[in-house]
C-alpha cells in the first residue's frame, strides 16, 4: 500500500519514510502521539494530501485518483460540511457517490440501528452533538463496505456503547474482507480491535506487530507500556509522578 512514503509542512517531517500494507480482512491500527503522522498518512492513503516521495496504491490504483478513491472511505475525525443535510440524506449522498447498491442500503439500517440513529434519521446532521455527528457520518461510511475503510481517530467523541459498535462494525467489514486501517489514542481499543499496530514517532514507525508480539518484544505488561518503551519513555509514569509529588 505504501512504500517510503515523506510528507514536511514546512520545517515539521509529519511523515518520515513510512512503510505500510493492510491486507483484506486485517484491521491495522495507527498509534502514536499528536503530531506523530496518523492523519496525514490517513489523509494520503484517502487521496485528500499529497507526499513529498515515495508511493501509496489502493488495490493496485495511485492514491487520490478516482479508481483509488472509489475504492476507499474515510470516516473524519470531525465530520464537516454537510450540517444542513439529515442523516438520512447523509448516507444517500454517500452512496450515490460511491454507486453503492441496495446491499449498502441494508448495511445502513443495521448501523443505524446499532448506533442508535434510527429515530434521527430526518434530523438535521448540524443539530446532533460531536458525538452523533461521528456516528452518522461512520454510518454513511461503513455502509458502503469498500475495499478499504479508513478511520481517523475511531473513538474520539464516541461514548462507551457507540465504541462497542464501531468495533463490531470494523470486525465485521473486516470479515467480509475489506481491508481496515484506523488511528486511535486509544490503546485499550487498538489492542482489542486491531490484529496488527504500528507505532508511530514524530513521523516514524518505530515498532510494528500484533498487541501480543508488541508485548513480548518489550517485555512489556500492557501495550502502553510496551508503547512507551518503543518511543524511548519507558519511565514516563515515574518520571511525572514524580513531578508533580508537590501536588
Amino acid at each position: 500500500m505504501a512504500v517510503g512514503v515523506r510528507r514536511r509542512f514546512g520545517s515539521a517531517v509529519a511523515l518520515a519514510g513510512v512503510d505500510l500494507r493492510v491486507e483484506g480482512g486485517e484491521i491495522v491500527g495507527l498509534v502514536g502521539p499528536n503530531g506523530s503522522g496518523k492523519t496525514t498518512l490517513l489523509h494520503a492513503v484517502a487521496g485528500l494530501a499529497r507526499v513529498d516521495a515515495g508511493t501509496i496504491d489502493v488495490v493496485g490504483h495511485s492514491a487520490g485518483s478516482l479508481a483509488a478513491r472509489a475504492a476507499a472511505v474515510l470516516v473524519p475525525d470531525e465530520p464537516a460540511g454537510l450540517d444542513e443535510l439529515t442523516v438520512e440524506e447523509q448516507i444517500e449522498l454517500v452512496h450515490a457517490l460511491w454507486h453503492a447498491d441496495g446491499e449498502a442500503r441494508a448495511r445502513a439500517e443495521a448501523l443505524l440501528s446499532a448506533f442508535g440513529l434510527a429515530s434521527r434519521r430526518r434530523q438535521r446532521v448540524g443539530t446532533l452533538s460531536r458525538g452523533l455527528r461521528r456516528q452518522a457520518s461512520a454510518v454513511a461510511a461503513l455502509s458502503v463496505a469498500p475495499p478499504l475503510v479508513l478511520v481517523d481517530e475511531a473513538t474520539a467523541t464516541l461514548d462507551p456503547e457507540a465504541v462497542v459498535v464501531l468495533g463490531e462494525a470494523l470486525a465485521a467489514l473486516a470479515g467480509r474482507g475489506c481491508a481496515v486501517l484506523l488511528a486511535s489514542q486509544d490503546l485499550h481499543f487498538a489492542e482489542s480491535a486491531c490484529s496488527r499496530l504500528l507505532l508511530l514517532e514524530r513521523g516514524s514507525v518505530v515498532d510494528h506487530g500484533s498487541p501480543q508480539a508488541l508485548r513480548d518484544r518489550h517485555a512489556a505488561a500492557s501495550l502502553e507500556a510496551a508503547f512507551l518503551s518503543a518511543v524511548g519513555d519507558a519511565g514516563l509514569r515515574e518520571r511525572v509522578r514524580g513531578e508533580l509529588a508537590a501536588l
